[in-house]
């Protein structure tokens, strides 16, 4: 054997003869699809259905209120980001912080008026923002010419 060459050994299909085929095709078992990508939404639609029932007081909670309140999160989320990155890009930074959240939301009217001021964001600082008196005028600044005294006329 010792000038004997071995030969690869042949490929070998592994179709396996046990392989469960349901007899009945109506049993065929399809993939299973999540309600956010039926939705076609980002946000959990089944988590916010979750959520949402022990919240709510009511027997019922229709799936259709879950995707519902999902878009508007995923919208509010969405719009958010939009603004923050554009706060972001102002500022010459790579990172998101807390403080560039809170410029883009407070320079946002709509979206102010939405989170109002009983919502406080750790670490977000507040406005930039002087006191009009606290500013130097030219008035202020150059002195007082002297005023003269008023004179009767007879």
């Amino acid at each position: 054997m010792v000038g004997s060459e071995t030969k690869p050994a042949a490929k070998v299909s592994k179709t396996p003869a046990a392989v469960a085929k349901p007899k009945d095709p109506t049993k065929i078992k399809k993939k299973a699809v999540s309600k956010s990508s039926k939705a076609g939404l980002i946000f959990p639609v089944g988590r916010i259905h979750t959520l949402l029932r022990g919240r709510v007081p009511t027997k019922r909670i229709s799936v259709l209120a879950s995707i519902y309140l999902a878009a508007i999160l995923e919208y509010l989320a969405s719009e958010v980001l939009e603004l923050t990155i554009s706060t972001v890009k102002e500022s010459s930074v790579r990172r998101i912080s807390p403080r560039h959240l809170v410029l883009a939301i407070k320079n946002d009217e709509e979206l102010d008026h939405l989170i109002k001021n009983n919502t406080t964001i750790a670490g977000g600082g507040v406005l930039p923002h002087i006191h009009k008196n606290l500013l130097k005028t030219e008035e202020r600044a150059a002195p007082a010419a002297p005023k003269k005294a008023r004179t009767k006329k007879e």
